[in-house]
């Protein structure tokens, strides 16, 4: 390249990177009204275009196109992971099951023993495998949902939070005992590698950014860690709001969100490689609003939300605080 375009072609990608972030612009579109009852994680299930929220005893459904809701009675859980290619749902369930359901009939097809109270799971599109982890035992279970059994687990160690995959033979998982990223290769069933999470407590969700090769993962103390999925080095460490749960990427804009409930936000970051990685936006969103799910066609968000009891009553189990009754709906976020 000539030397005389070489601060052209520099001042062209600053203004693109530039472009995106000043592009980011979301907001509360739309409030759909569900049912009462506690929930967790959310998916988005691009082959019915539906969000799935699994709740305390139901999995509530949003038809994106249409924001009809109804609901599945077969299953409920910490979350409902789609199945490529199928109608099958993969349903990690305390204290010790995986139920696989049909969700075009509703109907219960297996349910698949796994230790450790069962709770993050992603599908991994390389072995087609649901790759289920065991919050208290340190297990991860890999589900065959084609076979309805378990044909894999991983004894990881720890205390096991959400996992990701890189569609191409990894898991990563939170280990927020450690706290740390652990690296499963799903060839061998084996961990090969742990990546530090310098600082961080509480990590809890994570999400693999394709394009990039970064992992982004939130922690409770108010950061956000980005590392390098290959070598396991920090990228950056990002501050973000109290009470962060899910973390959602969309590979589409290049974009990472995280729900942060205890101050009712979601911080918005943009990934487009290694060498950017930016908090863009803080958006308002409610209190108590920490996991969610995307479409990835359109970019909206769906949070779930309830208002708290203004009493700071324990909610079930003494977990968190108590719900108005009535209040609960899912938060449709857009730019």
């Amino acid at each position: 390249m000539p030397r005389h375009r070489f601060p052209l072609v520099c001042a062209l990608l600053l203004t693109s990177f530039g472009a995106l972030a000043a592009d980011a612009n979301y907001r509360v579109v739309q409030r759909i009204k569900v049912p009462d009852g506690g929930f967790d994680y959310a998916t988005f299930d691009p082959a019915t275009a539906r969000v799935l929220m699994t709740r305390t005893d139901f999995t509530s459904v949003v038809d994106a196109k249409t924001g009809r809701v109804s609901q599945l009675n077969a299953g409920a859980g910490h979350m409902a992971v789609p199945v490529a290619g199928s109608s099958l749902l993969v349903i990690p369930q305390r204290p010790n099951n995986v139920r696989i359901i049909d969700g075009a009939t509703d109907k219960v097809v297996a349910d698949v023993p796994a230790p450790g109270a069962p709770d993050g799971a992603a599908y991994d599109p390389y072995t087609k495998y649901v790759w289920v982890m065991g919050h208290d035992g340190g297990i991860a279970t890999a589900i065959d949902p084609a076979a309805k059994k378990a044909v894999a687990q991983v004894n990881v160690g720890g205390t096991l939070e959400f996992p990701a995959s890189d569609g191409a033979g990894k898991i990563y998982v939170n280990v927020t005992s450690t706290p740390d990223i652990a690296v499963i290769d799903a060839k061998t069933d084996m961990v090969t590698a742990h990546y530090a999470l310098s600082g961080c407590r509480g990590a809890s969700g994570l999400a693999y950014a394709t394009q990039a090769k970064l992992l982004i993962s939130s922690c409770g103390n108010g950061m956000a860690k980005v590392i390098d999925a290959a070598s396991g080095r920090e990228v950056a460490s990002i501050p973000i709001a109290r009470g962060p749960d899910a973390v959602i990427y969309d590979p589409v804009r290049r974009l990472a969100f995280i729900p942060c409930g205890g101050d009712g936000v979601l911080e918005v970051i943009s990934v487009p490689d290694a060498g950017h990685v930016m908090k863009i936006e803080t958006v308002p969103t409610q209190a108590g609003s920490r996991t969610g799910t995307l479409d990835p066609q359109n970019g909206r968000l769906y949070l779930m939300a309830s208002q708290p009891d203004p009493t700071g009553k324990p909610g079930p189990g003494g977990r968190g605080i108590a719900r108005v009754p009535g209040t609960y709906e899912i938060l449709v976020v857009a730019p």
